[in-house]
């Protein structure tokens, strides 16, 4: 699509794994908060598997759940957003990313770093609009969340990542932090707000 043919109103993407914890919780929360702030914009989310870490489970013999997408949210995720009056619709369920998101979102924003390099070498005319949320938050510290190796490589996987109160919530935790503070960054990228200078 032509910049100058782009849609009016910024498109934020969010993009973790499965799309049941760190994106969609990224997608409710703060399109929460820019309501909130009265500012016009689109924010969603969808799941996508890098390469490194296909190869990392094929390694360990980790299957994945099928259907792996189309799938609730996590119930813990759920509850994190009902706890701050955030509701989410009934039937909900998980996507995969597609070229069409890609290519609709004015700026997409990946849980990890192996994301942000797969899709800037499958979209290469767009790779200016990738960023990590690391990038994002203009952090050189670790991030929990992306530290693979607090978790087991075995046929609990899944459950930990997506099911496991006390890694889930310390991932939420973090998540919320880091939004929070991204806020104004990511206005100004989309040009919204003050800090867009688009009021």
């Amino acid at each position: 699509m032509a910049e100058a043919d782009r849609h009016m109103t910024p498109h934020l993407l969010f993009v973790c794994v499965a799309n049941r914890v760190r994106s969609v919780f990224a997608e409710f929360y703060l399109r929460d908060r820019f309501l909130k702030r009265g500012e016009d914009i689109i924010v969603s989310s969808a799941g996508f598997v890098p390469q490194a870490l296909k190869d990392r489970l094929a390694e360990h013999n980790i299957s994945s759940p099928d259907p792996f997408y189309d799938r609730p949210m996590s119930e813990l995720t759920m509850a994190a957003l009902l706890k701050k009056g955030i509701h989410v619709p009934e039937g909900w369920r998980s996507k995969e990313l597609t070229i069409e998101m890609i290519e609709e979102a004015d700026l997409i924003i990946t849980a990890l770093p192996a994301q942000k390099e797969d899709l800037s070498s499958l979209c290469q005319e767009i790779s200016h609009r990738i960023f990590t949320i690391r990038d994002m938050s203009r952090s050189d510290e670790g991030l929990f969340s992306e530290d693979f190796s607090v978790l087991t490589f075995d046929e609990s996987f899944w459950c930990q990542v997506e099911e496991d109160p006390e890694y889930v919530s310390r991932t939420l935790r973090e998540w919320e932090e880091i939004l929070i503070g991204m806020i104004p960054n990511i206005s100004k990228q989309l040009k919204i707000g003050d800090e867009g200078h688009n009021n």
